[in-house]
């Protein structure tokens, strides 16, 4: 049986845009209004040609497809792997099964000799060589191969040729059918209501026939309520799939649902299972408005819900499966005040679904997913306590978690939740004791983690999240390579990392999170580059980086998290054109970042992460200023941002960033006292930041970057210094350049330390 409609053959090297562009509009044409598509589309990954063991998995595919669709050009016409797909489609279905749409190359018929015109530039593979007995019809897409954009009108008509072939209806008939789905979906929802309000109706009756036939009533009844429940779980589900449905829309059809179960509960005001319907009902809605935005709304219904099981809870009502939708019911108004930016609520929300988890395990040892619960919502406290930069109660709720699951894992072995849980929790504790300076317990949690996710995705091939989360993984295993002083080893697994996220992407070109698994992906081997000095490479992974932090932020301007994507983006390539000479757009790119941080910070005041984001900018931005000779402009920046992050780093003693952040910027406040002749400001300021950098190093000896950071410190005394101490400063650093040099973890910028440091030594200015 057909598990594709189609499946797309395309070049990965030119055509992976307009193959993703197609996929979403045959995809969507056509659709029902609660569904997520109406038709399923593979597209393939050619890039993977260098891996064997993918053949098999594409072979199945085609076999398991309809239709396939041919994206032709010379690239194509030129790829082993787009020839194998047209061979093996040619060899076990029909040539009049296969459409093609031509995005480059020139693709003319000649008539009498009954085939197309083959040569250099013909857009089709060879095996298609004589094997049409007329001119098939074609697509031309063309036009649209630098950028296909799904909405756009013309290209809709266009991939709505392959699409009316695939549903085997007249093109016209599906375009109008695509204009009255919005109002469709309105008027089949509002019709479903509808059919609940008769139930509930009936119910009523039933509530009155009571008196007189108590047993078939409370049948009737039972059926009624169960029916209802049912169809409130389709609708407020269902339109959580539905992209672009208006806001009043969804008001009109979730309140005719709420009428409903409200006519429902009138008619027995004091039955419990009426009043836990409504309370699901109200989560469900609150689940609805949150995915559409409405944040609102959701808080509404999710407050409703926590007090409608509150009321029943309080009443004796006290079975496990009660207890635990009150629990759950915490955890929502928690979901929904986080994304409001209300931590503290947050927190307290979660503080409260815990405890209530808690009994429920206490009173029964062996319910499982009360533990499973209670691991979920100490992940969500940890997540909040990092943001308010707990580090150490974050580790803790971390740590309890891990061992829950564990537990768990060991009682059922084959839950596919769990194995995925236990490397999550792994690497959430890998990326705490990283930030807290325990390096080597930092890369015990990440390499167990990153074991056991290459595990299940080898036995599952086919899982996306399983490939997901090796590329995870692989991204922290970089960073603590880095730190280590690997470069080589820290590039090869950061650039492993975006392989797969890549292939990810290209599976579903509009998975929002996939696309910026690649950007952060991009981030991470563009710094190693930078580290090793390629600063060109490194330039082109930012700007990549940067492309899609825009291309996304454009698609939702609300969406705060895509705003700092491009913050942070801007930030890097920043940096590196500064690296690169190119001033004047380093400003631009800097100044635009700090301008888009502070907005955000502006708007979320308690957001730790954020303030520490505007700092960091002030850095960059001052050091422009000061190569430009605007010493008095750069002294702004950095006063700036010592300031705060001496307030970022008092909210987190113990938080390694915030202690390195603010030596580097005592370090470039101290640099401008010393340009500006302030040697008393200037060896204060050097002074408080080597003392820094010495508490780090001592911390974790192992640490690369923070060894570097003592001798970049060091250097920076002994330039404000006369002297013995000055000498001491010299020798000091010495030894520890040579301790890393022999270690081979210089990178290449520290390559030349060395020399400076023996200049300095000999008088050199």
């Amino acid at each position: 049986m057909p598990v594709y409609d189609a499946f797309i053959s395309y070049s990965h090297a030119k055509d992976k845009p307009i193959a993703a562009a197609l996929q979403s509009v045959i995809q969507k044409l056509g659709k029902p209004w609660y569904r997520r598509r109406g038709l399923r589309v593979f597209r393939d990954d050619t890039s993977l040609s260098a891996t064997p063991q993918l053949w098999p998995s594409i072979e199945q595919a085609l076999a398991q497809s309809r239709y396939l669709i041919l994206l032709g050009s010379p690239e194509a016409a030129a790829s082993s792997w787009v020839s194998k797909e047209v061979e093996y489609w040619l060899t076990h279905k029909s040539a009049d099964t296969l459409f093609i749409g031509v995005t480059g190359g020139d693709l003319v018929w000649v008539g009498n000799k009954g085939d197309f015109r083959w040569s250099a530039n013909t857009p089709l593979p060879k095996p298609l060589k004589g094997r049409f007995a007329a001119e098939p019809k074609w697509i031309d897409l063309r036009a649209y191969r630098d950028g296909a954009d799904p909405s756009n009108a013309r290209f809709i008509e266009l991939g709505a040729d392959f699409a009316a072939a695939i549903h085997g209806m007249p093109k016209e008939d599906l375009l109008s059918q695509e204009v009255r789905q919005q109002r469709r979906a309105l008027t089949l929802a509002v019709g479903a209501a509808g059919v609940m309000l008769l139930l509930a109706v009936g119910a009523v009756t039933a509530g009155v026939i009571a008196r007189h036939q108590a047993d078939r009533a409370e049948r009737n009844f039972a059926a009624a309520k169960d029916t209802v429940n049912g169809l409130i779980f389709q609708i407020a589900q269902g339109l959580r799939n539905v992209e672009g449905i208006r806001v009043e829309s969804l008001d009109k059809i979730l309140g005719q649902a709420r009428k409903t179960v409200e006519r429902l509960t009138e008619t027995d005001p004091g039955n419990v299972e009426l009043l836990r319907s409504k309370a699901v009902m109200l989560d469900e809605f609150a689940k609805t408005y949150l995915a559409a935005g409405n944040l609102p709304a959701a808080l509404k219904n999710s407050e409703q819900s926590n007090a409608v099981l509150m009321r029943l809870t309080e009443a004796g009502g006290g079975d496990d499966g009660l207890k635990r939708d009150y629990a759950v019911s915490f955890s929502r108004i928690g979901d929904v005040k986080r994304a409001q930016g209300d931590n503290k609520g947050a927190l307290e929300a979660y503080q409260r679904s815990l405890s209530l988890d808690r009994e429920r395990a206490s009173a029964n040892a062996a319910n499982s997913q009360a533990q499973f619960n209670i691991s979920t919502t100490l992940d969500r406290i940890a997540d909040l306590k990092l943001l308010s930069a707990d580090s150490a109660g974050a580790l803790a709720a971390y740590s309890e978690s891990l061992a829950i699951r564990r537990l768990l894992l060991d009682a059922d072995a084959a839950s596919r939740d769990l194995q995925r849980a236990v490397p999550v929790s792994l690497g959430k504790i890998c990326d705490v004791k990283r930030d807290t300076g325990d390096g080597k317990g930092a890369l015990a949690a990440c390499e167990e983690g990153l074991s056991t996710s290459r595990r299940q995705a080898e036995a599952d091939q086919t899982d996306t999240e399983l490939q997901r989360d090796v590329a995870v993984g692989l991204g922290r295993i970089g960073d603590l390579k880095l730190s280590a002083g690997d470069i080589a080893g820290a590039l090869a697994v950061r650039e492993e990392a975006l392989g797969i996220n890549r292939r990810l992407a290209d599976i579903d070109g509009g998975n929002t999170e996939w696309q910026r698994d690649i950007e952060g992906s991009l981030w991470a081997v563009g710094a190693v580059k930078l580290q090793q000095g390629n600063l060109k490479g490194a330039l082109s992974a930012f700007e990549e980086s940067l492309e899609i932090a825009r291309r996304l932020a454009a698609s939702d301007k609300t969406n705060s998290q895509w705003q700092w994507d491009i913050s942070a983006a801007l930030d890097r390539v920043g940096h590196v054109k500064f690296a690169l000479g190119e001033v004047a757009g380093a400003r631009a790119a800097n100044e635009e970042s700090v301008t888009i941080t502070r907005r955000l910070a502006a708007a979320q005041p308690d957001n730790i992460w954020l303030q520490r984001d505007v700092a960091i900018g002030l850095n960059r931005v001052g050091d422009v200023k000061a190569f430009a000779g605007d010493l008095a402009g750069a002294l702004e920046d950095y006063t700036e941002s010592v300031a705060i992050a001496r307030r970022v780093l008092a909210t987190d003693l113990d938080n390694s960033k915030f202690q390195r952040d603010l030596s580097l910027s005592l370090e470039k406040f101290g640099d401008v006292k010393r340009a500006q002749g302030d040697a008393g400001g200037a060896m204060a300021a050097y002074s408080e930041s080597l003392a820094i950098a010495r508490r780090l190093a001592g911390i974790d000896p192992d640490n690369a970057q923070w060894q570097a950071d003592v001798i970049a410190s060091l250097y920076k005394v002994a330039l404000a210094e006369d002297g013995e101490r000055k000498s001491a400063a010299l020798d000091e650093a010495l030894t520890l350049l040579e301790r890393l040099e022999a270690a081979g973890k210089l990178s290449p910028d520290e390559q030349d330390w060395k020399n400076r440091l023996l200049a300095l030594r000999a008088g050199a200015p």
